[in-house]
């Protein structure tokens, strides 16, 4: 597996491309335009979006990514209610055009598989009611819950600031210290890095 790294300057959001032989998986494209994400593909074609949560800076490229490529959508049940919900997902207010997805295919809390690759599914709520991180082989891609020294906001609509603790504590902090950490803003960090030094939530 290949992981390509697209980078929002605006948002300061990362759109991960998850390349294995000639297909791909797009997590949270929220890229500047649909079109920079799949030139970064290269000769791989997309299939699959996987949704990590609802906001608009993690969605913004999705209609125009299934349009160009005919990718299918997946997503939990509660990441396919919120990012249905422009009050939730806040589009309207984050991008001036009000988004809502209402074609996502349901995942469940258990393994998947996409484009051959075996996907773990990890409910971690708290920055929204739906966040979702995502563990292929020893990378876990973790939206806006976990991020390099720092954690996810909770003051946003279904947002929750114990229900996030609790989520990076006993769902990610048990995952094994050398898994590296992909997050949705910033730079890369690892588990173990982030248990003794997390500004916000030590294990």
């Amino acid at each position: 597996m290949e992981i390509i790294k697209t980078e929002n300057y605006n948002t300061d959001e990362n759109c991960y491309i998850l390349v294995n032989g000639k297909e791909a998986v797009a997590i949270d494209p929220g890229y500047d335009n649909a079109d920079g994400i799949v030139k970064a593909a290269g000769d791989a074609k997309i299939k699959y979006i996987l949704l990590t949560h609802c906001h608009y800076d993690h969605i913004s490229a999705v209609p125009e990514l299934v349009r160009i490529t005919g990718a299918k959508i997946a997503a939990t049940p509660e990441c396919a209610a919120n990012t249905a919900d422009r009050r939730i997902n806040l589009t309207e207010a984050g991008l001036g055009r009000a988004i809502e997805i209402k074609d996502a295919q349901i995942i469940s809390d258990e393994d998947i598989e996409l484009c051959g690759m075996k996907i773990k599914v990890l409910k971690t709520p708290g920055h929204t009611s739906c966040g979702t991180c995502f563990l292929i082989e020893n990378n876990l891609f973790s939206g806006d819950t976990l991020f390099l020294r720092n954690i996810g906001r909770w003051d946003l609509p279904t947002g929750d600031e114990e229900t996030l603790k609790k989520s990076i504590k006993e769902v990610l902090y048990s995952l094994d210290e050398d898994i590296r950490v992909h997050p949705g803003h910033g730079a890369e960090t690892t588990i173990g890095y982030e248990k003794k030094y997390n500004f916000v939530c030590r294990g």
